[in-house]
């Protein structure tokens, strides 16, 4: 349909004044500011998965994450894992994990970590799940976990992540 004379001015230009008053915002993928290199380790069956991710916060001010939730899983928590001094280790429950200002702090192997219990059954290797981290000041950050073995762990220690 074709809108022609002063209804066509008319809406051009209050369309123009509206469009002049946006502002485009960016939109910050996960791995920007938030949550990335995220990795859930299937256990063997009825045991709870591990999830490894590195946490950013790109701001100017420390944050803090209070909460990690795995799509169909029955609950998450980060653990820490502690050196008892005579070679073994001990792993505990940690509340609350501080992400310091323009910083990244990993979970991986033999430090912090998720443990995710009650994991969705139906994952297998190279699936990809839902994760939601709760920070206390970025909010709610989504990122997908790829699904890998126990056997996969040591390629990305190698790696770096």
């Amino acid at each position: 349909m074709r809108v022609g004379g002063r209804v066509g001015v008319w809406v051009a230009a209050v369309l123009g004044l509206a469009l002049a008053g946006c502002r485009v915002v960016p939109v910050q993928a996960p791995d920007v500011a938030g949550v990335s290199n995220a990795y859930l380790v299937m256990p063997a069956p009825g045991s709870p998965a591990v999830l490894y991710l590195w946490a950013r916060n790109p701001t100017p001010v420390a944050d803090t994450i209070l909460a990690v939730w795995v799509a169909g899983a029955d609950s998450a928590s980060a653990h820490g894992t502690m050196a008892m001094g005579n070679g073994m280790e001990h792993m505990m429950a940690i509340g609350a994990v501080a992400v310091p200002a323009r910083d990244t702090i990993r979970f991986a192997p033999g430090g912090m970590h998720v443990m995710v219990f009650g994991p969705p059954p139906t994952l297998h290797p190279g699936d990809s799940v839902q994760v939601t981290v709760g920070f206390r000041r970025m909010g709610e950050v989504n990122a997908w976990a790829t699904v890998i073995t126990y056997a996969q762990v040591d390629s990305l220690v190698e790696r770096g992540r």
